[in-house]
Protein backbone atom coordinates (compact mmCIF):
# COMPACT_ATOMS: atom_id res chain seq x y z
CA UNK A 1 0.00 0.00 0.00
CA UNK A 2 2.83 2.60 0.81
CA UNK A 3 4.15 2.43 -2.49
CA UNK A 4 1.75 2.70 -4.63
CA UNK A 5 -0.48 5.33 -2.86
CA UNK A 6 1.71 8.29 -2.84
CA UNK A 7 1.08 8.26 -5.92
CA UNK A 8 -2.24 9.98 -5.52
CA UNK A 9 -0.92 13.45 -3.60
CA UNK A 10 -3.55 15.06 -5.35
CA UNK A 11 -6.24 12.72 -4.14
CA UNK A 12 -5.44 13.08 -0.49
CA UNK A 13 -4.63 16.26 -0.86
CA UNK A 14 -8.23 17.44 -1.72
CA UNK A 15 -9.30 14.83 1.35
CA UNK A 16 -9.93 11.57 -0.61
CA UNK A 17 -9.25 8.55 2.15
CA UNK A 18 -6.97 6.09 0.09
CA UNK A 19 -7.79 2.70 -0.18
CA UNK A 20 -7.34 -0.09 2.79
CA UNK A 21 -5.31 1.10 5.75
CA UNK A 22 -1.94 -1.71 5.55
CA UNK A 23 0.50 -1.08 8.20
CA UNK A 24 3.35 -1.71 6.28
CA UNK A 25 6.02 -4.44 8.17
CA UNK A 26 9.03 -2.06 8.15
CA UNK A 27 8.12 1.21 7.69
CA UNK A 28 10.29 3.54 6.08
CA UNK A 29 9.41 6.90 6.78
CA UNK A 30 7.17 7.91 10.54
CA UNK A 31 5.79 10.62 11.57
CA UNK A 32 4.93 11.35 14.95
CA UNK A 33 2.16 13.81 15.56
CA UNK A 34 2.27 14.27 19.78
CA UNK A 35 5.71 15.44 20.64
CA UNK A 36 4.88 13.08 24.08
CA UNK A 37 3.47 9.59 23.95
CA UNK A 38 3.67 9.40 19.64
CA UNK A 39 7.41 11.00 19.20
CA UNK A 40 8.75 8.73 22.48
CA UNK A 41 7.32 5.33 21.65
CA UNK A 42 8.71 6.10 18.04
CA UNK A 43 12.28 6.50 19.79
CA UNK A 44 12.08 3.75 22.09
CA UNK A 45 11.05 1.54 19.12
CA UNK A 46 13.70 2.88 16.85
CA UNK A 47 11.42 3.88 14.12
CA UNK A 48 12.72 5.93 10.65
CA UNK A 49 11.53 9.56 11.84
CA UNK A 50 10.69 12.33 9.16
CA UNK A 51 9.05 14.30 11.65
CA UNK A 52 7.30 15.36 14.86
CA UNK A 53 4.73 18.28 15.71
CA UNK A 54 2.93 19.30 18.71
CA UNK A 55 5.27 21.04 21.04
CA UNK A 56 9.79 20.61 20.98
CA UNK A 57 11.15 17.34 22.45
CA UNK A 58 12.10 17.49 26.17
CA UNK A 59 15.63 17.63 26.68
CA UNK A 60 15.09 14.03 28.27
CA UNK A 61 13.93 12.82 24.82
CA UNK A 62 16.75 11.41 22.57
CA UNK A 63 15.21 12.97 19.47
CA UNK A 64 18.00 12.75 16.73
CA UNK A 65 18.99 16.65 15.50
CA UNK A 66 17.82 15.78 12.24
CA UNK A 67 14.63 14.83 12.49
CA UNK A 68 12.68 17.98 12.08
CA UNK A 69 10.00 19.87 14.28
CA UNK A 70 6.78 20.13 12.25
CA UNK A 71 4.46 22.83 12.00
CA UNK A 72 2.37 23.28 15.27
CA UNK A 73 -0.52 22.51 15.06
CA UNK A 74 0.30 19.48 12.76
CA UNK A 75 -0.27 20.75 8.84
CA UNK A 76 -1.77 17.94 6.64
CA UNK A 77 0.08 19.26 3.84
CA UNK A 78 3.24 19.32 5.37
CA UNK A 79 2.85 16.26 6.54
CA UNK A 80 1.41 14.88 2.90
CA UNK A 81 4.91 16.40 1.30
CA UNK A 82 7.09 14.02 3.64
CA UNK A 83 5.27 10.89 2.24
CA UNK A 84 4.97 8.70 5.01
CA UNK A 85 4.11 5.31 5.20
CA UNK A 86 3.26 5.40 8.71
CA UNK A 87 1.63 7.92 11.68
CA UNK A 88 1.41 8.11 14.83
CA UNK A 89 -1.04 9.81 16.14
CA UNK A 90 -3.10 9.39 20.06
CA UNK A 91 -6.75 9.17 19.58
CA UNK A 92 -7.67 12.28 21.80
CA UNK A 93 -9.52 14.10 19.98
CA UNK A 94 -10.31 12.59 16.46
CA UNK A 95 -11.66 15.99 14.57
CA UNK A 96 -8.98 18.95 16.87
CA UNK A 97 -6.70 20.52 15.07
CA UNK A 98 -3.73 19.47 17.60
CA UNK A 99 -4.33 15.44 17.14
CA UNK A 100 -6.79 15.31 13.57
CA UNK A 101 -6.54 11.35 13.47
CA UNK A 102 -9.25 11.31 10.98
CA UNK A 103 -6.84 13.58 8.52
CA UNK A 104 -4.22 11.44 9.47
CA UNK A 105 -6.01 8.70 7.90
CA UNK A 106 -6.17 10.02 4.40
CA UNK A 107 -2.55 10.64 4.29
CA UNK A 108 -1.74 7.38 5.22
CA UNK A 109 -1.80 4.42 7.72
CA UNK A 110 -2.34 5.04 11.23
CA UNK A 111 -1.30 3.88 14.83
CA UNK A 112 -3.14 5.44 17.70
CA UNK A 113 -2.48 6.14 21.53
CA UNK A 114 -4.74 6.35 24.23
CA UNK A 115 -3.62 8.44 27.07
CA UNK A 116 -6.20 7.32 29.49
CA UNK A 117 -3.90 4.16 29.28
CA UNK A 118 -0.26 3.30 31.08
CA UNK A 119 2.62 4.48 29.20
CA UNK A 120 3.73 0.67 28.71
CA UNK A 121 0.43 -0.36 27.31
CA UNK A 122 0.52 1.51 24.72
CA UNK A 123 3.76 1.09 23.50
CA UNK A 124 3.20 -2.84 23.84
CA UNK A 125 0.72 -2.32 21.31
CA UNK A 126 2.32 -0.63 19.02
CA UNK A 127 5.44 -2.88 19.32
CA UNK A 128 3.02 -5.91 18.51
CA UNK A 129 1.53 -4.40 15.71
CA UNK A 130 5.03 -3.75 14.10
CA UNK A 131 6.87 -7.01 15.21
CA UNK A 132 8.99 -4.77 17.42
CA UNK A 133 8.04 -6.58 20.93
CA UNK A 134 11.67 -8.01 21.07
CA UNK A 135 13.13 -4.74 20.75
CA UNK A 136 11.00 -3.14 23.46
CA UNK A 137 11.51 -6.01 25.98
CA UNK A 138 15.17 -5.12 27.27
CA UNK A 139 13.68 -1.53 27.44
CA UNK A 140 10.81 -2.55 29.68
CA UNK A 141 13.20 -4.79 32.00
CA UNK A 142 15.37 -1.84 32.60
CA UNK A 143 12.68 0.11 33.42
CA UNK A 144 11.09 -2.50 35.82
CA UNK A 145 14.25 -3.17 37.52
CA UNK A 146 14.92 0.55 38.22
CA UNK A 147 11.48 0.61 39.63
CA UNK A 148 12.25 -1.82 41.83
CA UNK A 149 15.59 -0.70 43.04
CA UNK A 150 13.71 2.31 44.11
CA UNK A 151 10.90 0.50 45.86
CA UNK A 152 13.70 -1.56 48.01
CA UNK A 153 15.47 1.63 48.67
CA UNK A 154 12.80 3.60 50.02
CA UNK A 155 10.35 1.05 50.91
CA UNK A 156 9.38 2.81 53.97
CA UNK A 157 9.10 6.53 52.73
CA UNK A 158 6.78 4.97 49.73
CA UNK A 159 4.64 3.31 52.39
CA UNK A 160 4.50 5.91 55.09
CA UNK A 161 3.93 8.96 53.23
CA UNK A 162 1.12 11.11 51.40
CA UNK A 163 2.92 12.90 47.93
CA UNK A 164 1.70 14.84 45.17
CA UNK A 165 3.23 15.74 42.13
CA UNK A 166 2.37 19.44 40.68
CA UNK A 167 2.51 22.50 38.45
CA UNK A 168 1.87 25.93 39.16
CA UNK A 169 -0.72 28.30 36.94
CA UNK A 170 0.54 31.92 38.48
CA UNK A 171 -1.87 33.77 36.12
CA UNK A 172 -4.98 31.28 38.12
CA UNK A 173 -2.76 31.29 40.91
CA UNK A 174 -3.29 27.73 41.52
CA UNK A 175 -1.96 23.80 41.57
CA UNK A 176 -2.52 21.46 38.79
CA UNK A 177 -2.08 18.48 41.06
CA UNK A 178 -1.10 15.35 38.69
CA UNK A 179 -2.63 12.60 40.41
CA UNK A 180 -4.67 9.86 38.09
CA UNK A 181 -8.34 10.15 37.51
CA UNK A 182 -8.76 14.08 36.87
CA UNK A 183 -10.07 14.62 33.45
CA UNK A 184 -6.63 14.77 32.08
CA UNK A 185 -6.74 10.74 32.45
CA UNK A 186 -4.02 8.82 33.47
CA UNK A 187 -0.95 11.24 33.66
CA UNK A 188 2.93 10.25 33.90
CA UNK A 189 3.71 11.53 37.46
CA UNK A 190 0.40 9.24 38.42
CA UNK A 191 1.43 6.18 36.55
CA UNK A 192 5.03 6.18 37.29
CA UNK A 193 4.28 6.82 41.15
CA UNK A 194 1.56 4.04 40.94
CA UNK A 195 4.21 1.60 39.80
CA UNK A 196 6.20 2.83 42.89
CA UNK A 197 2.90 1.95 45.22
CA UNK A 198 3.25 5.12 46.33
CA UNK A 199 0.27 7.50 47.90
CA UNK A 200 -0.92 10.55 46.24
CA UNK A 201 -3.85 12.81 47.01
CA UNK A 202 -6.77 11.14 45.36
CA UNK A 203 -8.98 13.01 42.25
CA UNK A 204 -12.06 13.58 44.65
CA UNK A 205 -10.03 16.04 46.62
CA UNK A 206 -9.35 18.09 43.56
CA UNK A 207 -10.66 19.75 40.75
CA UNK A 208 -12.06 18.19 37.34
CA UNK A 209 -8.47 18.68 35.36
CA UNK A 210 -6.90 18.27 38.76
CA UNK A 211 -6.92 21.83 40.10
CA UNK A 212 -6.36 23.33 44.05
CA UNK A 213 -7.19 27.46 44.72
CA UNK A 214 -4.75 29.48 46.65
CA UNK A 215 -7.30 29.65 49.23
CA UNK A 216 -7.75 25.55 48.86
CA UNK A 217 -3.79 24.61 49.87
CA UNK A 218 -4.15 23.57 53.65
CA UNK A 219 -7.44 21.93 53.16
CA UNK A 220 -6.56 19.82 50.44
CA UNK A 221 -2.55 19.62 50.34
CA UNK A 222 -2.25 20.23 54.49
CA UNK A 223 -1.72 16.18 55.25
CA UNK A 224 0.67 15.67 52.05
CA UNK A 225 4.32 14.74 53.14
CA UNK A 226 5.90 15.35 50.18
CA UNK A 227 5.66 17.37 46.29
CA UNK A 228 7.48 16.98 43.39
CA UNK A 229 6.72 20.46 41.79
CA UNK A 230 6.70 20.20 37.83
CA UNK A 231 8.59 23.55 36.77
CA UNK A 232 6.88 24.16 33.65
CA UNK A 233 9.30 26.95 33.05
CA UNK A 234 8.75 30.77 33.54
CA UNK A 235 8.39 33.03 36.24
CA UNK A 236 5.74 30.24 38.10
CA UNK A 237 7.88 28.45 40.51
CA UNK A 238 9.04 32.76 41.75
CA UNK A 239 5.56 33.32 41.54
CA UNK A 240 4.37 30.23 43.87
CA UNK A 241 7.50 30.92 46.24
CA UNK A 242 6.21 34.08 46.97
CA UNK A 243 2.37 33.04 48.23
CA UNK A 244 2.31 33.33 51.92
CA UNK A 245 -0.36 30.27 52.03
CA UNK A 246 2.24 27.87 49.87
CA UNK A 247 5.07 28.62 52.27
CA UNK A 248 2.16 27.76 55.47
CA UNK A 249 2.43 24.00 53.62
CA UNK A 250 3.73 21.65 56.21
CA UNK A 251 5.99 19.94 53.46
CA UNK A 252 7.00 23.47 52.17
CA UNK A 253 8.45 24.11 55.43
CA UNK A 254 10.15 21.27 55.89
CA UNK A 255 11.86 21.32 52.82
CA UNK A 256 10.09 18.29 51.34
CA UNK A 257 9.50 20.10 47.44
CA UNK A 258 11.68 18.40 44.83
CA UNK A 259 11.64 20.39 41.74
CA UNK A 260 11.91 18.72 38.34
CA UNK A 261 12.26 20.79 35.31
CA UNK A 262 10.29 20.71 32.36
CA UNK A 263 6.89 19.05 31.11
CA UNK A 264 6.77 15.79 32.27
CA UNK A 265 3.25 15.51 32.35
CA UNK A 266 2.33 13.41 29.26
CA UNK A 267 5.05 10.78 27.76
CA UNK A 268 6.33 6.85 27.08
CA UNK A 269 9.44 5.35 28.04
CA UNK A 270 12.02 8.10 28.02
CA UNK A 271 9.49 10.45 30.52
CA UNK A 272 8.94 7.25 32.92
CA UNK A 273 12.51 6.97 33.67
CA UNK A 274 12.81 10.64 33.80
CA UNK A 275 10.05 10.88 36.52
CA UNK A 276 11.58 7.62 38.35
CA UNK A 277 14.45 9.00 39.00
CA UNK A 278 12.17 12.50 40.20
CA UNK A 279 10.41 10.57 42.25
CA UNK A 280 13.08 8.77 44.06
CA UNK A 281 15.11 11.94 44.93
CA UNK A 282 11.56 13.20 46.96
CA UNK A 283 11.49 9.82 48.59
CA UNK A 284 15.56 10.61 49.08
CA UNK A 285 14.48 13.53 51.02
CA UNK A 286 11.54 11.94 52.98
CA UNK A 287 13.79 9.47 54.02
CA UNK A 288 16.32 11.93 55.49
Amino acid sequence: MAGSAFGVSAARAAGTPIAGNTIPSAPRRVVAVDSRISLEMALALELPLVGYSHSRARPWVPVPAEVPFLAAPPDPEQILALAPDLILCPDTAPQSEWWPLEKMRRIAPVLTSDHRSHWRDNIERLAAALGRSGLLAPLLAEHAGRIDTIRRRHAQAISAHLVVAASYDPLKRRLNVRSGGTGYGFVMPAQVLTDLRGHAVGADKLGFYGEVALESFGSVLGDVDGILLIDMGGSALAALAREPLWQRLPAVSAGRVEIVAGNCVFGSFYTARYLAYAWEALFTRLNS
